[in-house]
């Protein structure tokens, strides 16, 4: 824990994780201390590689209080405080996650100072101005607490001050349920930190807020967390803010309140920040810098899978059990991987599931990767056996050599030329010396757009058409030496085409010479 000063002011900051690390800054919302976001929840982020800080707004926690009743500071102070905390600790531009009020302070700094931040994520949160449309109320619950007379409570008593505290968080629960003994001990741990709880939980709201800003404005990769029960800001908000975001991703929590994503909820909200906090962008000018056209297609993918989850999983369902020579691959792909072995392999671009299912099957310790957590919800439903993993061909979590081998069955369709050298490099970096790679993919030239998902609803992605020799010359380039190739309906007008690979001892050894020539099978 340490005082970021300047102006007269105190405001307390703790930080997780190792310094040159990206950084995550957390902004709590009105009203809360940074102990709502808890110590393992900011563990659990700079575990995986980032620098998470966490502050005490002013009358919260540790940093400077004024009397209650009497604040003296601006909303506008609360918008700048953030970037006062940035600018002591020497850090250029952030990754910002902001919960409620600390939300609406987060689409005010994108606005007004997008070269400090990387992306945005908004969590339990309401478009800060622009026009939304009209936008449901609280429920009458937490209404009556505005209108409900102050309590009359003894600050000076610890136990009666948590009980407060707890029963004010009671007014913001889901119909999930409400955690009281978590709760308890947060409520505690703040209570024992701050300096004076009656302003903490009394000044902010007396203040006027801070500047609008149209979230249409917002340049930065942004995700929305938002609960289907929030009962503050209901449901419609989180929908909202996100159609008004240009490039902007939802996930909508089941039934928990207006809150931080509970532990409950990990399983599902830490994969899927970690993959928008890993976007391959950045502001302009910031160290590490990436043109947002490298990663675009990764953002319209995800996007679109998202979108289309459920009515592509009916369009795929029965594709194996239809396509002998697709079961056949498989097949082979397996008995050269031996069966029961448990060297693991990954089907990359993994979608509903079915491949990795079928492979299980097969007696092939397969998991799934996918971009798409609504895809991934389907194969784990699906497939409940099975381990499924949220992640990217670009950027894959295996360590070197770790794997025996990768499918990624049509799942390159919608790489871009520019970017396939790299995703063979990649797949060639987490397999092992005579790993397999399974490719599949549409045979032809040029690229197709796709505006329309199979459910109708808008998306946007292009699907890629190559000829064999193309993908080939990849893998060799990367280090492989393809073994077999298998033409699928050639005479069609939408042929396919399956290449085994095999990987070189020595991945550089790929360029020294000419590549044997592959097994050439039609069907």
């Amino acid at each position: 824990m340490e005082l970021v000063k300047f102006d007269g002011i105190e405001l307390a900051v703790d930080r997780f994780g190792a310094c040159q690390d990206e950084v995550v800054l957390l902004i709590a919302g009105g009203g809360q201390s940074m102990d709502w976001w808890t110590p393992d929840f900011c563990r659990t982020l700079s575990g995986h590689g980032f620098q998470v800080i966490r502050y005490d707004h002013r009358d919260t926690g540790r940093s400077t209080a004024s009397s209650p009743g009497h604040p003296r500071y601006t909303g506008e102070d609360l918008v700048t405080d953030p970037l006062r905390i940035l600018d002591q600790l020497g850090i250029a531009c952030a990754h910002l996650i902001g919960l409620s009020m600390g939300g609406g302070i987060a689409q005010v700094i994108a606005v007004r100072f997008p070269e400090r931040v990387r992306t945005l994520t908004l969590m339990e949160s309401s478009p800060a101005g622009g026009d939304p449309g009209h936008l449901p109320p609280p429920t009458a619950e937490v209404q009556s607490t505005f209108a409900a007379d102050p309590p009359n409570i003894d600050w000076c008593d610890r136990a009666a001050v948590v009980d407060h505290r707890v029963n004010v968080e009671r007014s913001y629960a889901g119909t999930s349920g409400f955690d009281v003994r978590r709760t308890r001990e947060i409520a505690a741990t703040e209570v024992d930190r701050t300096t004076d709880m009656e302003s903490s939980m009394t000044n902010h709201f007396l203040v006027a807020s801070g500047p609008d800003v149209d979230p249409a404005a917002i340049a930065a990769p942004t995700l929305v967390i938002h609960s289907t029960a929030d009962p503050l800001f209901p449901a419609a908000h989180g929908r909202a803010l996100a159609e008004m975001i240009p490039h902007c991703d939802i996930l909508m929590l089941e039934g928990t309140g207006h809150e931080a994503p509970p532990p409950s909820q990990w399983s599902t909200v830490i994969p899927r920040l970690l993959t928008h906090l890993r976007q391959p962008t950045g502001p302009v000018g910031s160290v590490g810098d990436v043109p947002s056209s490298d990663s675009s297609w990764l953002d319209d993918i995800h996007r679109g899978y998202d979108i289309d989850a459920e009515s592509y999983a009916r369009e795929v369902e029965g594709l194996l059990e239809g396509s002998p020579h697709l079961r056949a691959s498989l097949r082979v792909f397996a008995e050269l991987i031996g069966e029961d072995t448990g060297e693991r392999v990954a089907d990359v671009g993994c979608g509903t599931g079915y491949v990795t299912g079928y492979l299980n099957d097969l007696g092939v310790n397969a998991f799934g990767i996918d971009i798409s957590p609504e895809m991934l919800k389907i194969a784990r439903h699906d497939h409940p056996s099975c381990h499924f993993e949220i992640g990217t061909m670009t950027q894959l979590s295996a360590e070197d050599a770790q794997l025996a081998g990768i499918v990624a069955f049509w799942s390159i369709v919608h790489v871009p030329d520019s970017a396939m050298p790299d995703v063979m490099t990649e797949f060639r970096r987490v397999l092992r010396s005579g790993g397999l790679l399974l490719v599949g993919f549409h045979v032809g030239d040029g690229a197709e757009h796709t505006s329309r998902g199979y459910s109708g609803r808008a998306v946007s992605f292009d699907s890629f058409l190559r000829h064999p020799n193309t993908v080939g010359q990849w893998m060799r380039d990367a280090g492989f030496t393809v073994i077999s190739e298998l033409a699928l309906r050639p005479a069609d007008p939408s042929p396919g085409a399956l290449l085994l690979a095999r990987a070189d001892s020595q991945p550089s050894a790929a360029c020294a010479g000419p590549a044997s020539s592959p097994e050439n099978v039609h069907e």
